[in-house]
């Protein structure tokens, strides 16, 4: 699922791979934060509430 300052994978285990997609400061681009959440973590609902939303997005479109 794209955002676009970040983007949600989710894989068939559940888990929830977060990519932070970095931007251009002066010509030197950072490389993209990635963070990972599985159930259980104190930040899954979060991301899966955001994954959930913009699925729903794209199917509506």
């Amino acid at each position: 699922m794209e955002s676009k300052k970040y983007s949600i994978e989710k894989q068939k285990n559940g888990t929830l791979i977060v990519r932070m997609h970095s931007q251009d400061t002066e010509g030197n681009k950072l490389p993209d934060a990635v963070f990972t959440f599985r159930p259980n973590d104190p930040q899954y609902e979060l991301w899966l509430k955001k994954y959930n939303a913009v699925k729903s997005d794209i199917k509506n479109t």
